[in-house]
């Protein structure tokens, strides 16, 4: 090794990810990777380096974070320096979640998919390129054409295949058309996509059964890829739920990450000490399964999401027909307000827990719950929704409230539990949740500093190497020599946000420094590239 290093960071903190203890030593960087790791008082060789900086008294650096749970696929189009992300430490991402990806498309079934993806997926005037990522390879070589400085890697949306295959049809596939989504699920793996995801609670996730996710999952398992799943339930039969997924991953061998993993509606809290109970099982039975989360209480998704799904399957242009139909949306409403055979939010939880974060026609709604406006428009919930709806072309954004605070913390305190901020909307001109800005610094502000629920040993490991090991991320998530320099230093007495539902886009505070491959990009909060 050369004596010379490009970075010397000197008499700091130190979280390697492993989850051991802090230890206060140096870093180098070289070539865009760690160079070196040194505690305080080992014997040293004297080096030179182009740039030092030294820690102060609350600084700690830790590997970069690592977001297993976004709706970044078009990010990079849109800012390549993917702010929403870098500015609060997070170096890797993966995008492609909840069966809802960019790609592969189908020129035939283009405008479904724009549909499908619009409420999730941030865009602007992209459509012509878009309709050229018929193939995975298209897509990852446009994003690469625009060289982004961020780091992701892209899931393939179970949905999007469908879509491409078959449309929105509410039917099992016939066997060429699993075969024609197992082909271009192949050719994604091969592009380098990371594995499969899927929405089960989703048109047209909801329609494909154990037998089909399981075909396409053992795609997934030849490239030693991941399944990760936004499963059928998440209330009432999340424990049938989890067994499915368990038994997707189990029957075809491929890893799983269970997605957002939450406990919704306040009577079914008591599932929670049974699920995790489930992935421990699995797991000493050698299934390789984790689950990821988000550090709130509530929840993010399409408006949309409120009504049946035998209204859905036409696609939005389909719902709002419904919608536009008197009779029609008379039926509609009774089922929202009393039909608890589907994930029926609006039955489950109240209009005082649901919040509208973006809608066009009426920006004045944003940040108010359903309640609150439907106060002001002296008309049921229900209704209001279909109103919203029809007004703003089927593409509304809200947060629910989805379960008890105390199980969000039993189930970060899960050892395998890592972190996903499920970013919705990110990167877009549109309001999101402010998770999609701040969930990680709010995850060390709030559940390490303030209320002390892991140890930040723990709270790094969990946005760090546990991720990493698992996906198989080579040469990240570890401070160790050899690794990739994917570096942040954040002061532990100011990290955390400000961010609220109504201004989402406050920016992340206590970050210090980002390094990605040895460059720093971000310092003092603030880009620098």
């Amino acid at each position: 090794m050369s004596d010379a290093v490009d970075y010397l960071i000197q008499d700091i903190d130190i979280a390697d990810g492993s989850g051991k203890p802090i230890f206060n030593g140096n870093v180098g960087i070289k070539n865009g990777r760690i160079a070196f790791v040194q505690k305080s008082g080992q014997k040293s060789t004297a080096l030179t380096a182009k740039k030092i900086k030294k820690g102060q008294k609350d600084d700690l650096l830790c590997p970069g974070f690592i977001d297993t749970h976004t709706h970044g696929d078009l990010q990079h189009v849109l800012d390549p320096y993917v702010r929403t992300q870098l500015l609060q430490g997070v170096t890797f991402s993966i995008c492609g979640n909840c069966g809802i990806s960019a790609a592969p498309v189908s020129k035939e079934n283009f405008q479904i998919l724009r549909e499908y993806c619009s409420s999730v997926i941030p865009f602007d005037t992209l459509d012509e390129e878009w309709k050229t990522w018929t193939t995975f390879q298209n897509y990852l070589s446009s994003i690469k054409k625009r060289n982004p400085v961020f780091q992701s890697g892209a899931l393939v949306g179970q949905g999007t295949l469908r879509i491409a295959v078959m449309g929105m049809e509410n039917r099992k596939p016939e066997k060429n058309e699993i075969e024609k989504m197992k082909d271009l699920l192949r050719e994604a793996m091969e592009a380098g996509a990371l594995g499969l995801s899927s929405g089960l609670v989703y048109i047209p996730g909801v329609y494909s059964d154990s037998d089909e996710m399981i075909e396409l999952c053992k795609v997934v398992k030849e490239y030693d890829g991941f399944y990760a799943t936004h499963m059928r339930s998440e209330s009432r039969h999340i424990v049938e739920a989890v067994k499915e997924a368990i038994h997707v991953a189990e029957s075809s061998g491929c890893k799983l990450i269970i997605s957002h993993l939450k406990v919704s509606g306040l009577e079914n809290a008591a599932f929670t000490d049974e699920i995790l109970k489930l992935i421990l099982e699995a797991r000493e039975r050698g299934v390789k399964v984790i689950c990821d989360q988000y550090q709130s209480n509530k929840g993010s998704t399409t408006l949309a999401q409120l009504l049946p799904p035998e209204y859905q399957s036409e696609g939005i242009e389909g719902l709002l027909k419904y919608i536009k139909s008197s009779e029609t949306k008379k039926e509609i409403i009774k089922k929202m307000e009393k039909d608890s055979s589907y994930e029926n939010y609006l039955l489950q939880l109240g209009a005082s827990e649901i919040i509208i974060v973006a809608n066009q026609k009426y920006p004045e709604f944003d940040g108010l719950t359903l309640e609150e406006i439907s106060h002001r428009n002296n008309i049921s919930p229900a209704e209001n929704v279909c109103n919203l709806l029809l007004e703003n072309d089927g593409n509304v954004l809200m947060a629910i409230t989805m379960c008890r605070q105390d199980i969000v913390d039993r189930i970060f305190k899960f050892p395998f539990a890592a972190v996903g901020s499920d970013g919705i909307g990110a990167g877009g001109k549109r309001k999101t949740h402010p998770r999609a800005n701040g969930n990680f610094v709010h995850l060390f502000e709030d559940y390490v500093r303030n209320r002390k629920l892991v140890s930040w040993e723990e709270g790094v490991r969990k946005c760090t190497s546990l991720p990493a090991d698992f996906i198989g991320l080579k040469n990240k998530g570890h401070i160790l020599e050899g690794y990739d320099a994917d570096i942040v230093i954040f002061d532990r007495t100011k990290i955390g946000t400000d961010a609220t539902f109504a201004k989402p886009n406050l920016p992340p505070k206590g970050i210090k420094s980002v390094f990605i491959k040895g460059r720093e990009v971000v310092l003092d909060g603030n880009l620098v590239i």
